[in-house]
């Protein structure tokens, strides 16, 4: 066991080091203390972990060790296992640095695949080919690029070794010339072959071929480069008598899925496959310094200083970049471009809302700014550098990253039994709230506005949850949470999926022995998300359960448990917080099941419930279900006094039985009452009136979409007009047709919606339909009572003032509506000038509506809608193609071309009266 004791004491230390400088504090003599074992014992048992290249060994006067495995995950993939110095590892350190640092996220999210392709690029003779796989800008050419300069840097290659990029995707519908460029040719092996000619692959001999698009790649071309990976050697086009001899290194890069593109023939001789991944998935700390580098970039570019105000960094911060980092750049430099042009002066220039002008103020205006990381201006010139900027960032990182090494100690001490589950709950709180408390007395933007609304926000949400929990959250407590959530953004980490799932192991332990203050933190979380849209991953989660654990909350004790059982995401909690309101105390807990779970699951929770609490008192359970009544008989060996379980749960049956346990009644009492007081009772009663006319409201997306539908009709029908508007569930509809409630109470006279439910007698008014050309001749078929034209008149022209379009698209297409918005808006403009025409309302209104659904179908490759045969042809020709150059950017923006269907039914729209 000792050479094991050792292995582990060594892979602690190293964990906790945050630099190759804490690796000094790795001695035999430390070792050996640690796990009180002699000098000499723990020096032969680290040279056994040595041999089997179990650690790294730095030679110095005191040797240092380091663990291999985590020293990899910590800092880089080691060269050596012996090492001259320190110094010699971290000149190592620095060489990798410099060349791989200017790739963002060197360190955080593509740590750790960075060094795969190091470790890639230096297997002898001619490293290992590896393939680079993502989406179109998420910096794959410019990987392969540091790539060479990495070989270069460190003598892999000679400093004018060849770097050469072919682009597959050029010869797509060649193959032949692409096998010609790739291998070469001799004269004379296909027309216009009139000497011979070197190919990529030969004339990158000594360097890097890369070659990018490589899905482009046909199969023969595929088979022809896995013989060269195998062999090393290659015949050019026409020559079946010379083999050829190439040393070079292949680098691949693809947007396309590995496995169902390439041969898997193919695929075998390539060892190492990287995933760079989306702007959108990197730590929000690299997309943070993405827009701060793409600023400095124009800066310099410009030659002048820039200051961009907070509004515009935020929008960008919270930006859905679908065309990755170089999305974002461009975004940047259009920006840039677009005040530049406008700025008198040529050494400074500030870019904020009202000089960006209207069309991109209306982009950055349709993001949802959910999370603010800088409050003031933040200023770029050309000699900025990014670690002006990050160094804030930095300092915020180190207290976190020192608290993390604290973590994972503990965890590891708890996995090798050192210390109880008590202990691990003790030092989180205590290291939490030290490192909290730290921030809010370092913190000088108190002050700031923002902070101050958060704070308000979250001491609103803590006053309704005291009230519930029967806690109370202080008010020093209240600004050191609101602190954190607000500088979270600050000291956001990458972990390694090692250290990540020690972090949820801890979480889940501190879950599982703090209770109170894990159901107080589930229901704050819940209601962050609905005010303020916070992301919080699991160690954000564990900080703040380690937290509330520091603060000592104690909720009060009845002297008697009681819980709540029920199936649904919330039904339990809202029986128990509305009882515990009424009856002023904590009376029941609730248990919200899954409306899967098994009756298993729930004996498993009802089980660790009871070895948690002192129930000797007795243990009243009210279930939601009968099948539940058979649980007593698991728990029979586990209980220490009465069980009582009681069936058919609500509102009514908590409170009485809530109000006798606050009055001791005896748990058998308890039972014997409640059977005999709530035997329920029903009577139902319409009542006899004249039917009013109703106009029902549906979606096939759901009620809350029919509902916005019926606001805007209610909105557009006169006081004086006597009609209701209800949404309905359109699946309820079909199932039940004319035998749903609403018939026996009203007279409907129509449905209107997104899909028509078919029911006898019933006229069916499609969104499209509303808010067409045809102007009262639809709204006639809505209010069949009214006669007056006039009115009908005003009714019609009140449904398009009250157009929302939002709130419309929202309800009938799942795509981004302000984007659609945007983009229909722009083509209406183009058509009406190359058309000539004027669009009235309901053209405008029918052709939003119609779009944006077109789009959705075609996107869903739902079949399109079929057209009648058409006539008159020749003089739609004109029409039909200004439609189509009009709609060119919709196609062009979701990848879709609109079939002549879909054409004609648009035709319809604008041309035919």
């Amino acid at each position: 066991m000792g050479v094991h004791e050792v292995g582990a004491q060594v892979r602690q230390l190293t964990e906790a080091a945050s630099s190759l400088a804490d690796l000094t504090a790795i001695t035999t003599e430390a070792i050996a203390s640690a796990v009180h074992l002699s000098r000499n014992t723990t020096s032969q048992y680290l040279n056994e972990l040595l041999k089997a290249h179990q650690v790294l060994q730095i030679k110095s006067r005191p040797t240092y060790f380091a663990d291999h495995e985590a020293f990899a995950a910590q800092f880089f993939v080691p060269k050596l296992d012996v090492y001259p110095s320190l110094a010699a590892l971290e000149h190592e350190q620095t060489a990798r640095n410099n060349v791989f640092k200017s790739f963002i996220g060197s360190d955080q999210s593509m740590k750790e695949d960075i060094d795969r392709i190091i470790t890639a690029l230096a297997y002898p003779p001619n490293g290992l080919p590896f393939i680079l796989s993502g989406s179109t800008g998420v910096g794959k050419s410019y990987l392969a690029k540091l790539s060479y300069e990495y070989c270069v840097q460190e003598g892999i290659l000679k400093a004018h070794a060849p770097f050469l990029t072919l682009n597959c995707a050029q010869y797509y519908h060649n193959p032949e010339l692409l096998s010609s460029n790739l291998f070469g040719y001799v004269k004379g092996s296909f027309t216009g072959a009139v000497s011979d000619m070197k190919g990529m692959l030969e004339a990158a001999d000594g360097g890097i071929l890369f070659l990018d698009e490589c899905h482009r790649l046909d199969p023969e071309s595929q088979e022809k480069l896995f013989s060269f990976m195998d062999t090393g050697t290659f015949q050019r086009m026409g020559d079946t008598s010379a083999i050829r001899r190439s040393n070079v290194r292949l680098v691949f890069a693809t947007t396309e899925d590995l496995q169902e593109t390439f041969l898997q023939t193919f695929m075998r001789r390539i060892p190492i496959a990287v995933t760079v991944p989306n702007l959108n998935d990197r730590s929000k700390i690299e997309l943070r310094t993405h827009i701060y580098q793409a600023f400095i970039n124009e800066a310099k570019r410009l030659d002048m200083q820039i200051t961009v105000s907070p509004w515009i960094i935020n929008r960008l911060y919270n930006h859905t970049y679908k065309a990755n980092v170089g999305e974002l750049r461009s975004d940047v430099r259009i920006l840039c471009a677009r005040v530049f042009s406008q700025s008198d002066s040529k050494q400074a220039m500030t870019i904020a809302t009202e000089n960006i002008g209207n069309g991109l103020l209306t982009n950055l205006l349709a993001v949802n700014e959910q999370e603010t990381i800088v409050q003031e201006p933040v200023v770029f010139t050309p000699k900025s550098v990014l670690s002006d900027y990050l160094k804030a960032w930095h300092d915020d990182n180190t207290l976190v990253k020192e608290l993390i090494q604290k973590f994972l100690r503990l965890e590891n001490d708890y996995q090798t039994q050192q210390i109880t589950p008590d202990v691990v709950k003790q030092q989180l709180a205590r290291e939490t709230a030290a490192l909290m408390e730290q921030m809010v007395h370092q913190d000088k933007r108190f002050e700031n506005e923002s902070l101050k609304y958060l704070t308000a926000v979250i001491q609103k949400l803590f006053d309704y949850l005291n009230s519930s929990f029967f806690v109370k959250i202080k008010g020093n407590a209240v600004v050191t949470i609101a602190n954190f959530l607000y500088r979270k953004h600050d000291f956001e980490l990458t972990l390694t999926p090692a250290n990540e799932a020690k972090i949820e192991h801890l979480l889940a332990l501190l879950t599982e022995h703090a209770t109170v203050e894990n159901q107080l933190l589930k229901a704050f979380l819940d209601l962050v998300r609905t005010q303020l849209d916070f992301r919080l991953d699991a160690l954000n989660r564990l900080l703040l359960l380690s937290y509330l654990v520091s603060l000592e909350l104690n909720a009060e004790e009845t002297g008697q448990h009681a819980l709540i059982l029920a199936h649904g995401f919330s039904t339990a909690s809202s029986i128990a917080d509305v009882t515990n309101q009424f009856l002023n105390g904590k009376v029941f807990d609730a248990y919200d099941m899954p409306l899967t779970v098994s009756v298993d699951q729930v004996k498993s929770f009802l089980v660790d419930y009871v070895k948690k609490y002192d129930c000797h008192k007795g243990l009243i359970v009210l279930v939601d279900m009968g099948s539940l009544m058979v649980l007593p008989e698991t728990l029979s060996d586990l209980l220490t006094g009465p069980l009582l379980l009681i069936n058919n749960v609500s509102t009514q049956e908590a409170l009485y039985v809530g109000e006798m346990i606050q009055q001791d009644a005896g748990i058998d009492e308890i039972g014997r009452r409640v059977q005999d007081k709530l035997l329920p009772q029903y009577k139902l009663t319409y009542p006899v009136i004249e039917k009013t006319p109703m106009i029902v409201t549906t979606c096939h997306t759901g009620v809350g979409s029919a509902r916005q539908i019926e606001a805007l009709l209610e909105h557009s029908i006169p006081a004086s007009v006597n009609y209701k508007v209800e949404s309905v569930d359109y699946a309820f509809l079909l199932k039940y047709q004319r035998e749903a409630p609403m018939f026996k109470q009203y007279d409907v006279v129509a449905i209107v919606g997104t899909n028509d439910p078919k029911l006898p007698d019933v006229p069916f008014i499609s969104l499209e339909m509303l808010f067409s050309n045809k102007g009262t001749e639809v709204v006639q078929q809505l209010f069949p009572t009214i006669t007056d034209a006039e009115e009908l008149a005003s009714i019609n022209d009140k449904l398009i003032q009250n157009l929302s379009l939002e709130r419309l698209l929202s309800a009938v297409t799942i795509l981004d509506v302000h984007k659609v918005i945007k983009i229909v808006g722009k083509m209406i403009e183009r058509l009406e000038d190359s058309a000539k025409i004027h669009l009235s309302n309901n053209q405008r209104a029918t052709l939003y509506v119609h779009i944006s659904a077109l789009i959705e179908r075609l996107i869903r490759n739902d079949k399109p809608l079929e057209y009648a045969h058409v006539t008159d042809v020749e003089p739609r020709v004109q029409g039909l193609a200004q439609l189509r150059r009009a709609l060119s950017e919709i196609e062009t923006t979701y990848g879709v071309t609109v079939p002549e269907g879909e054409l004609n039914y648009l035709y319809d729209i604008v041309f035919t009266d």
